[in-house]
């Protein structure tokens, strides 16, 4: 089918991935380059970004502002900019909006200088061919080009289209063979392939509708979205086979479910991510802003080619009227954010943006700098780590990640699950569509002020047959799991690996199917059943043996062991609530109320840090908190027998804290305002941020 082929094989991507390296690791920034703007404006906004230490721009190069007629293009605009970049030696990483064209192609741009809506039909797509041929052939062989960018945030899609139709009904022919084994599934009565298309019934609600379709749907966004993505990049490779090929998706874990990151590996050869404060990062409190950057840039290491990332979009200035959330972050939250992502492993870092766009949307907003380029205390900052990232350079250069082997699990199957069922705004309030993301962050928090740094892993993706002894797993009000998976997952805790189960994870499959009554697939994993599960108004009290009394969330669920080697690890007022069971060489804790839940409702960590601490194996990394520091994050990067910790307080108040380091090795302060003692003793300002580089010094 067409429409579900690539015009490159996997092999010429991986062909082409294969030499992708970079070296610089810098603070860059957006240049808005629009109509009205002088040779002169756009010089000057390049010399500012190079006074300023940047080496990278990025750079929009808007369709509907370059095909200034149908196939007359205009980059009278853009060839400045490259011209400025060269002159002041700037990388520019160029976006192409090739889903925003000019409105005499199609009436859905009118009235819309950009827009973010994946493509409609099929006589567009022809049209942004040939603006995509006239982009790469153009800017090709400049020597400021640094990476191409398919797509800015990619997500929304019109689900009516015609080319959206032409998708669903070949996926739904690719997926069950024939129309009779659609009818069966969705319980529709559909004659031919030809009858199908979107039904609003899929995403609004209603308490009767089949989860089949619902989920089914949720999978083919999914698809329809990688399908726009390798399509673009396959357009950039028949005109230039070597230069890297990135993308930017927006939500990363709210969307989850929508971006398939394991599958973009052989199409882009870096991943990058939103990560602004205003618009991705509002599930969370505001204090725990930095945890996300860390989290999401886990979930972008875990699954990109050689993990290489970038923090591709930073909030770097105010916005009052744009953005979910009126902030304006200054140069306490810039340092948290940009080293925090540096700390996981980021090449790059980019705000958006460094000036401000004249008119329309975010107009007067956003800017690095002040409305006509003057200093802010959030471009000083910018600039200072920007000095400290060059004149270590030698370091940073061949740096990686330092991370724990404690991996929390991202299940997209729980996230469509959840979409469906609370399409109907029916249940408990705070179990809604984000529950399951909101469970994963609270311990990620959690563990994070353990001086624990969890990775993170999308459930199937997760390498279970690669993994085992010294591996820990944690799967949180994980509601969906794939019958496929469980599997998987007995003989990584054969082979040794620790298995914690939180929540009520396991309770349906990725179809809604309620597993518990038919023959709990999970049984053997984790060593029981569920009996029932019960609800109360307050908070569900239970204890744990070696922990103590802990609070869960309102599910009180009862549980009835089965294996053989499970026993009763905590109990309630109805009965046992948790189990540990051992298959193999390895362990499994089950404990079925969501202390996460609870943290997230209490909005505190301080029992699920404890939980952490009592139940987990030691970690494997060598650095540490000598004990749990609330609010406090820590990051550390490798070089030989070099590392680099940055330590963030994410608290208002004074943070203090002992890092636990190698002997032998010496700290010394590169960046931030803080007091460090030769033991490691931290004591830092609140909202503080500190980089160490620790040496061998004897």
């Amino acid at each position: 089918m067409r429409i579900l082929k690539t015009c490159l094989t996997a092999l010429l991507a991986l062909l082409c991935t294969a030499g992708f390296s970079q070296k610089r690791i810098d603070v860059g920034a957006e240049i808005w380059i629009e109509p009205g703007q002088s040779r002169e404006d756009i010089d000057g906004w390049f010399r500012l970004a190079a006074d300023n230490k940047m080496l990278s721009a990025r750079l929009f190069l808007m369709w509907n502002y370059i095909e200034t007629a149908p196939g007359k293009f205009d980059f009278t605009l853009y060839d400045y900019a490259f011209d400025a970049a060269e002159r002041y030696g700037v990388t520019i990483e160029p976006t192409l909006c090739a889903i925003h064209g000019p409105v005499f192609y199609s009436g859905k741009f009118a009235g819309r200088p950009q827009f973010n809506e994946l493509f409609t039909d099929r006589g567009v797509m022809a049209h942004a061919a040939d603006y995509i041929r006239e982009c790469v052939t153009r800017y090709r062989d400049r020597k400021a080009l640094g990476c191409w960018w398919v797509l800015n945030e990619p997500r929304r899609f019109d689900a009516t289209s015609p080319l959206a139709t032409e998708f669903l009904r070949e996926w739904a022919a690719a997926k069950y063979g024939s129309i009779e084994e659609v009818n069966r599934a969705w319980i529709t009565d559909y004659d031919s392939f030809d009858d199908i298309c979107y039904n609003p019934l899929w995403t609004t609600g209603d308490y009767f509708y089949w989860p089949v379709p619902c989920v089914d749907w949720y999978q083919v966004q999914r698809d329809f979205l990688t399908f726009n993505l390798r399509w673009i990049h396959d357009c950039i490779r028949l005109y230039d086979k070597t230069t890297p090929v990135t993308m930017n998706p927006a939500n990363v874990f709210e969307s989850a479910h929508q971006y398939d990151l394991p599958s973009y590996s052989d199409i882009f050869d870096i991943y990058g991510a939103s990560m602004h404060a205003s618009w991705q990062l509002r599930f969370l409190d505001r204090e725990q802003y930095g945890y996300a950057v860390a989290g999401i840039s886990d979930m972008l290491k875990a699954h990109a080619p050689g993990g290489r990332f970038w923090v591709s979009e930073l909030q770097g200035g105010n916005n009052i009227f744009s953005g979910r959330t009126p902030m304006c972050p200054d140069s306490l939250d810039l340092a948290q954010w940009v080293w925090t992502g540096i700390g996981s492993g980021a090449r790059k870092v980019i705000y958006w943006a460094l000036n401000y766009r004249r008119q329309g949307i975010e107009a007067g907003e956003w800017g690095l700098f002040g409305f006509r380029g003057e200093e802010t205390d959030r471009s000083r900052v910018t600039r200072a780590m920007n000095e400290t990232l060059q004149s270590h350079a030698d370091f940073f250069a061949d740096s990686e990640p330092c991370p724990d082997n404690v991996t929390l699990l991202v299940s997209p199957e729980t996230m469509r699950l959840l979409l469906h069922i609370q399409a109907h705004k029916a249940g408990e309030p705070l179990f809604n569509a984000d529950a399951h993301v909101k469970s994963v962050m609270m311990w990620y928090v959690a563990l994070s002020e353990c001086g624990i740094r969890p990775q993170m892993s999308y459930l199937r993706a997760y390498p279970w047959e690669q993994r085992g002894k010294g591996d820990v797993v944690v799967l949180t009000s994980a509601i969906g799991v794939p019958d496929d998976v469980v599997e998987r997952m007995e003989k990584f805790v054969e082979r040794g690996g620790f298995l914690v189960c939180e929540g009520l994870s396991g309770l349906y499959d990725e179809y809604e199917v309620c597993t518990p009554q038919t023959g709990f697939s999970m049984e053997r994993l984790l060593g029981g059943v569920f009996e029932d599960i019960r609800y109360r108004e307050r908070e569900n009290m239970f204890v744990l043996d070696g922990v103590g009394e802990v609070r869960g969330f309102r599910w009180k669920p009862v549980l009835r062991p089965t294996a053989e080697r499970a026993s009763p690890f905590g109990r309630g007022d109805e009965g046992v609530c948790a189990l540990r069971n051992r298959i193999g060489s390895g362990e499994v804790v089950w404990i079925a109320p969501s202390v996460a839940l609870s943290a997230l409702d209490r909005n505190s960590t301080d029992e699920l840090s404890a939980l952490c601490e009592s139940i987990l194996p030691e970690k494997s990394a060598p650095f540490g908190f000598a004990k749990r520091a609330p609010g406090m994050l820590m990051r550390v990067l490798c070089n030989g027998g070099r590392y680099v910790t940055v330590v963030t307080n994410n608290r208002k108040t004074e943070g203090r804290v002992r890092i636990e380091a190698p002997e032998g090795l010496v700290p010394n302060v590169i960046f931030g305002d803080a007091a460090v003692g030769r033991r490691g003793d931290v004591r830092l300002q609140g909202r503080g941020t500190v980089v160490i580089l620790w040496e061998n010094k004897l």
